[in-house]
């Protein structure tokens, strides 16, 4: 797994790509918890590159979710794969996490 940051219209951009499983969500558990601390908002969350998310990454999100709405701060994901957005509306996530399908949509989102 890679995680890269970037700037986009106020708001960061945690561009995750590869594998977010058992052995790589600690890494990204603490690049979202960098974030929670600063209080950054809205996190924007770039699925484009995941090829695979399992219970401990989803497990990561949430806690991350959480974190952020502990301030009144907002999560945004966008780019989620086909594959991927069906772990989300199995588990019913979808209707917990605010998902889009562009960066464009997320940051214009209110």
């Amino acid at each position: 797994m890679e995680i890269n940051i970037r700037e986009y219209e106020g708001g960061k951009v945690i561009a995750v790509s590869g594998e977010i499983d058992l052995y790589s969500s600690p890494l990204l558990r603490k690049q979202l918890m960098v974030f929670v601390k600063k209080k950054e908002s809205p996190l924007l969350v770039d699925f484009g590159g995941v090829s695979y998310i399992d219970s401990s990454g989803i497990a990561t999100f949430v806690e991350g979710l959480k974190g952020v709405m502990s301030f009144g701060g907002r999560m945004k994901m966008f780019g989620i794969r086909p594959a991927i957005m069906e772990i989300f509306s199995f588990s019913k996530l979808d209707k917990v996490f605010e998902i889009y399908g562009t960066i464009d949509d997320a940051a214009d989102s209110r």
